[in-house]
């Protein structure tokens, strides 16, 4: 039996990884198509995230070319479902550690 919640409850809980150190924020979530239905396929955490959910993505764009350097992207991480080990009230806990995750960008 398939337990039922709010997804957009999931965005701004904190995200810890299994050694207990902080990895962000879930900004969004990203969903897959198999068949008919969407599922989750995993929690995206980062500032790149957060910059296009706010709008500002393309603002920083500039400075990111001017400088040749992109911090925002060093911290942008895809979790995979299968890598949550419990949700909590307030915070995600992971089975796998931060070198563990997928980086994209």
């Amino acid at each position: 039996m398939s337990k039922r919640f709010q997804l957009d409850l999931l965005v701004g809980r904190r995200v810890y990884d299994a050694k207990g150190q902080k990895l962000g924020r879930v900004d969004e979530l990203q969903l897959i198509r198999e068949g008919r239905q969407y599922v989750v396929e995993g929690l995206l955490i980062g500032v790149s995230g957060l910059a296009d959910r706010l709008g500002l993505a393309r603002f920083l764009e500039p400075i990111k070319s001017c400088l040749k350097y992109d911090p925002w992207r060093l911290e942008d991480h895809l979790i995979y479902w299968e890598q949550i080990d419990v949700i909590e009230q307030k915070c995600i806990r992971l089975k796998v550690r931060r070198d563990e995750l997928q980086t994209f960008g």
